[in-house]
């Protein structure tokens, strides 16, 4: 071709024409033919706009750009490109072979290309169809973007030609679609169609014509790609649907921006600017952009961010964790001056709704066993069984309770407390003894009705509070019954009358009118009597 490119073999082809891998005689050296098609040789506004773009392409050099070698015509009057050969195919070949990417590896393509785009977008140019077709791979893995100038030229053709159109409109951002003048904010766009396939292993939005692709472009919401993907990283996504917006200022500032959030998730680490795990300071400065003729190189390492720089001034956090101190300090003071319950009440306000803090139950706690009417060593067996000890053991009389067995335990039955809780118990010491407040002889030698009476009536009934303990329930707290000493039961007898020894007359059941009384009662023959 043009006595100076021996054709080998067809590499491929698309909506502007056709592309050979080819040797050149001259330099020998293997570079691709992109040889344009038929239809375009007649319109020579195109052909011309076609010479400027690719000599436009021809002056960007970047390890990620395919280099643009010659331009040229055919004899048949077809134009040509002589390209830099990438052996390693395309990034659509290698999505169709192998299904979608991991992210790191997606990023790290991502990245070149977004690198390539900074470095175009610096020189006031834009690419307008950025696609997996144009993204080349190099035998080592690198990336690089191909067809610079070539799409610009042929973009007044491609979009009023509908089969040119189709190849394209899946990747089209919704300026393009309205007709608006392409940005380089429409190549972030397009690169992140190109990231959610090879993320998915699909297109954001299918169609069946590439009208109705180009409005889904523009007025239907983004089905974000973890949706597809479970795999792909928050920080990934996030990254990908920031480019997608349909509104472009909400996409990233630049390509530069972009590159540095895409090589930070091929390292594994979350995404800067795309929402996810924002960083204070300024953001690593982009590496500069080397110059290369080489046709096959080895991608650039990336560097390490550059340290960040600390902000002027002093952050809110340590304004906070001042004043904090401060206010502790004054209060501190006010304590140490007016006494360690100065304090007390003065945060009262916060806590007047607040429910006191609940205080944690023992670990282990057991509930008191009913020892009631069992034998001392039986009521013994039964606490330690339920890992209880016995505590102090008292007795006390009991008409209801048979001697030696247990009245009652120092706690409620039921109770829970802690093993190892000592129970005191009180034992019956059985039935409670009769006590006479006075003699017959007594009844005998009182002169008086009355003073019989009384003395009849003491003798016959069981001084119910002479000399006897009155057993109290516990306080809550307590553990055991309390036992109180009630005054006994102090009857006088009346003196001697001067009528002849008569024996009184015997007193009729519920007969109140004798000389025994509550409280200090007088009688007309009787005594004085203290209950």
């Amino acid at each position: 071709m043009d006595d100076r490119y021996d054709v080998v073999r067809p590499l491929g082809s698309g909506g502007m024409g056709e592309v050979f891998l080819a040797r050149d005689r001259v330099l020998g050296r293997d570079v691709a033919l992109k040889v344009l098609r038929k239809q375009y040789a007649g319109d020579e506004e195109f052909a011309e706009r076609f010479k400027r773009e690719a000599m436009s392409a021809a002056s960007l050099s970047h390890p990620s750009i395919v280099q643009v070698y010659d331009r040229g015509e055919t004899a048949e009057g077809a134009s040509y490109i002589a390209m830099e050969y990438v052996p390693g195919g395309t990034l659509k070949e290698r999505i169709s072979r192998d299904g979608p990417l991991e992210a790191a590896d997606a990023a790290a393509i991502g990245a070149q290309v977004a690198e390539a785009l900074g470095a175009a977008h610096d020189r006031g140019m834009v690419h307008r169809d950025i696609k997996p077709q144009n993204v080349l791979l190099t035998a080592s893995g690198g990336a690089k973007v191909a067809d610079f100038g070539i799409a610009r030229a042929g973009s007044s053709a491609t979009i009023s030609r509908t089969g040119s159109v189709m190849g394209t409109a899946g990747y089209m951002s919704p300026e393009q679609a309205l007709g608006k003048s392409a940005t380089p904010k429409s190549d972030l766009y397009s690169l992140g169609v190109v990231l959610y396939e090879a993320l998915t292993g699909e297109l954001p939005y299918t169609a069946d014509n590439p009208i109705a692709v180009s409005m889904k472009h523009v007025n239907e919401p983004l089905r974000p790609p973890i949706e597809l993907n479970p795999r792909i990283p928050d920080g990934m996504n996030a990254l990908v649907t920031k480019l997608l917006a349909k509104d472009p200022e909400e996409r990233y500032a630049d390509a530069d921006e972009l590159a540095d959030d895409l090589w930070r998730v091929s390292r594994g680490l979350v995404p800067v600017m795309a929402g996810v795990g924002r960083m204070e300071g300024p953001r690593p400065q982009s590496t500069g952009r080397a110059s290369s003729t080489r046709t096959n190189e080895m991608p650039r390492p990336r560097p390490a961010p550059a340290p960040m720089r600390r902000r002027r001034g002093f952050p809110l956090s340590m304004i906070a964790l001042v004043a904090i101190l401060f206010t502790l300090g004054v209060l501190g003071g006010l304590q140490a001056v007016l006494g360690p319950d100065a304090m007390k009440g003065w945060f009262d306000v916060f806590q007047s709704d607040a429910q006191p803090p609940a205080q944690p139950a023992g670990p282990e706690q057991v509930k008191v066993p009913d020892v009631v009417g069992l034998t001392r060593s039986e009521a013994e067996r039964r606490l330690t069984d339920a890992e209880l000890e016995v505590g102090q053991v008292s007795s006390f009389p009991s008409n209801s309770i048979a001697a030696g067995r247990v009245i009652e335990p120092g706690f409620a039955v039921g109770t829970p407390v802690e093993p190892g809780t000592k129970v005191n118990l009180t034992i019956s010491s059985g039935p409670q003894p009769s006590s006479s407040a006075s003699s017959s002889a007594s009844a005998q030698s009182s002169p008086e009705p009355g003073a019989a009476s009384a003395s009849s009536s003491a003798s016959a009934q069981p001084g119910p509070r002479e000399d006897r303990q009155a057993v109290q329930r516990p306080a809550a707290g307590e553990n055991g019954p309390r036992v109180v000493r009630e005054p006994k039961t102090k009857v006088q007898k009346s003196p001697p009358a001067r009528r002849p020894n008569v024996a009184a007359p015997a007193r009729e059941p519920g007969d109140d009118s004798g000389g025994q009384g509550r409280g200090r009662n007088r009688g007309r023959g009787g005594g004085q009597g203290e209950v």
